[in-house]
């Protein structure tokens, strides 16, 4: 199920473009390959004759977060924001927590600052923002100047290997799509688990595996991430929350959820994006973006990737 982008300049007879960008888009979700003229319609690519013969990963010399998909996923996901959900999702994610506008509220993977500010926005608290990219930590202070709340949603960007959080200190953590990311994640929930208040909770959005060792679908889709990725299965998560002294009261299985929230974005992308030609690195953005869903899609679709939201509350005799 592999999505060829047709260029504007690929055109059958001189004519206009055999499928525009939204049909091209829409059937992408539908299953469907679409190709340039003249190309083998036997042809590879994402999800192609095996789970993992032929998979690439973004090419090498791309960064992660480059100029054109820094763009594009804002285009997708809206503005502040890297990864389905919205401003509404995050602060009924932070509705655990009780915030008022003396509190602060700790995130680790804030991205381009869009949900810190919705916390800050819609709630008023302070929200400490953290991620691991220095171009999504530029993006979250032009994020928060644009709306004036750059003195209350601040996101900073962190080293896992050095990370320090004051002890007992925030009222609440949230934690969104950054486990996968960190080797170490055993130390970093450390750190995030000590850094909350008694009485308080954590919250992690994650991706992970459905078993310990990664499926054929799963570990294809972890090879085309851009970067880095260290997938694992909930277990050990859950029990070193377990045995920090938190009291798990939620852990959903959130994949129907989450994935029809990409199709949604994906689908109204198709919509805008209708007839219209793209710069050369917004479409080359698109070309990976699609790729990369394409893969996690399969592995979603087969069991062997999902999200879960996981809240535990903080025993008030842990100090």
């Amino acid at each position: 199920m592999a999505l060829a982008l047709l260029k504007s300049g690929d055109r059958e007879d001189g004519g206009s473009p055999k499928h525009s960008l939204g049909k091209r888009l829409r059937a992408w979700w539908e299953g469907y390959e679409l190709r340039p003229p003249g190309s083998d319609a036997g042809g590879g690519g994402a999800g192609a004759d095996s789970e993992t013969d032929g998979v690439e990963g973004p090419a090498e010399d791309v960064p992660q977060w480059n100029p054109g998909r820094q763009k594009l996923v804002e285009i997708i996901w809206g503005k502040g924001f890297t990864a389905p959900g919205g401003p509404e999702a995050v602060v009924d994610l932070a509705q655990p927590f009780g915030l008022t506008a003396e509190n602060t509220m700790l995130e680790i993977g804030s991205g381009t600052g869009g949900g810190a500010c919705a916390v800050a926005e819609k709630i008023g608290s302070y929200v400490d923002g953290f991620d691991l990219s220095g171009e999504l930590v530029k993006q979250a202070l032009e994020t928060a100047i644009t709306k004036g709340l750059d003195s209350k949603a601040v996101v900073k960007k962190f080293d896992p290997e050095s990370f320090e959080l004051k002890k007992n200190f925030y009222d609440g953590c949230l934690m969104r799509e950054v486990l996968i990311l960190i080797e170490d994640k055993e130390a970093l929930l450390e750190t995030a688990l000590a850094a909350i208040k008694p009485g308080k909770p954590i919250v992690i959005v994650e991706m992970f595996t459905t078993e310990a060792e990664p499926g054929p679908l799963a570990a294809a889709s972890m090879a085309g991430e851009f970067g880095d990725v260290f997938p694992s299965d909930v277990a050990p998560v859950l029990a070193q929350i377990k045995e920090s002294g938190f009291e798990i009261r939620t852990d959903v299985d959130e994949t129907e959820e989450y994935t029809g929230k990409a199709r949604t974005a994906w689908s109204d992308l198709a919509n805008r994006l209708a007839g219209e030609d793209l710069d050369d690195d917004l479409a080359a953005a698109l070309l990976r973006e699609t790729e990369l869903w394409d893969r996690r899609n399969e592995a979603f679709a087969a069991g062997e990737l999902q999200m879960r939201r996981i809240v535990a509350f903080k025993k008030s005799e842990v100090a």
